[in-house]
């Protein structure tokens, strides 16, 4: 089993008064990958960090992070369960975990496309993204080992 983490930041702008560039965040992905007899099962959890709601001095940040098997184009999404414990920092805010099984003969070059971001909710006004609204990258898994 490999289990690595990953930590992406972007500088952003949200255009409400006291953010501006205040906006940027980080996103911290765990991923582990584990061969089985049923091929390679991926895991993989994310959390989000940003001062935007601080800035504005209300709010809250609703963070979302999508991931997508290269090899087969699925697309999983990120989602926290009910009654999912998590240990995280102070400013931590969790953004989920999924779990999906790629095919032995496939998972020579399997790679995974992440993106991220959030959307920042004044609770009365509605809610925004920042600029840019998300953050995409590639990760390369390690090779299946039979």
């Amino acid at each position: 089993m490999t289990i690595k983490s990953f930590y992406f930041s972007q500088v952003a702008d949200l255009r409400i008064e006291g953010v501006g560039i205040h906006a940027s965040y980080s996103v911290n992905l765990t991923i582990s990958d584990e061969n089985t007899s049923e091929g390679k099962k991926i895991t993989v959890s994310a959390t989000g960090k940003s001062n935007a709601a601080k800035a504005a001095g209300s709010g809250n940040l609703l963070f979302w992070c999508k991931v997508k098997n290269i090899l087969d184009g699925k697309t999983y999404v990120l989602e926290r369960k009910k009654g999912e414990h998590w240990a995280v920092g102070i400013d931590d805010i969790v953004i989920g975990n999924t779990s999906f099984f790629i095919a032995p003969a496939s998972s020579r070059n399997a790679a995974l496309e992440i993106e991220a971001g959030y959307f920042y909710d004044s609770g009365y006004t509605g809610t925004v993204p920042p600029i840019p609204a998300s953050v995409k990258r590639v990760i390369n898994l390690t090779p299946f080992q039979g």
